[in-house]
């Protein structure tokens, strides 16, 4: 698949579906607190870099730049209208921050950004759609980008979830045709996801799987909940 031909997919996607169901089903509000919450465990401080890749139209924004108050925050999409929503989002949601806000559209597996000039890459919902060899390629530059000591956390679809059983066999079900007509979902291991990122020069420092509910609700106090999706925390 080109650069290009996933551009289309997520745009024609992006496009289609409500602004609340474009990025996946679930408690839109939740799942943004979650995704913040595993950041905020995994280390994120407030004075923090995030590169929010695959921002989609901003469910992790809304919580991280009002959390990133001496930071900055830099949403990447391959969709343009995903990216004119998540700014639209953010003006609407109000409310004053210091934290530095940018947006930025990308197509191809290459960070315009410096080398070590970032310390944290969130990509929720990313390689859930992706071919292992372009999860790969992004790992390598994301590997280039982060500071040493930095963070990338990621989810994904692994296959001891009962969810991602089901997308497998609904996806196997289907020709190949049919598959990559749409944005489609693809299933992964825990074995093959450390393989890609230790060969990207990744240290893996823990997993959480998708259907553990241990993940901290950020601004809901001692709640915790499961994300769906397992979730990779690798240090630079």
């Amino acid at each position: 698949m080109s650069a290009q031909t996933y551009h289309d997919l997520y745009e024609a996607h992006a496009r289609a579906i409500d602004l609340h169901e474009s990025i996946g089903g679930g408690d839109y509000d939740l799942i943004g607190r979650v995704e913040l919450g595993a950041l905020v465990a995994a280390g994120l401080q407030p004075g923090n870099s995030l590169v929010d890749f695959g921002c989609g139209n901003g469910r992790l924004a809304l919580h991280a730049v009002p959390y990133l108050a001496s930071g900055s925050y830099l949403g990447i999409d391959i969709s343009e209208t995903m990216l004119e929503q998540g700014r639209e989002q953010l003006a609407a949601a109000g409310g004053s921050h210091d934290c530095n806000v940018d947006w930025a559209l990308q197509v191809g597996t290459t960070f315009a950004l410096a080398d070590a000039s970032v310390d944290a890459i969130a990509s929720f919902s990313v390689f859930t759609h992706l071919e292992h060899e372009d999860s790969y390629r992004y790992l390598v530059d994301a590997r280039r980008v982060v500071r040493p000591g930095g963070m990338f956390l990621f989810s994904c679809l692994t296959m001891d979830l009962a969810l991602a059983r089901d997308v497998f066999i609904t996806s196997a079900s289907q020709p190949f045709e049919v598959r990559w007509a749409a944005v489609r979902n693809v299933t992964t291991s825990y074995e093959l996801m450390d393989a890609l990122a230790t060969m990207a020069g990744w240290s893996v420092e823990r997993w959480i799987p998708g259907d553990e509910a241990s993940t901290p609700v950020h601004g809901r106090a001692d709640a915790t909940m499961a994300l769906g999706q397992s979730i990779c925390v690798l240090r630079g």
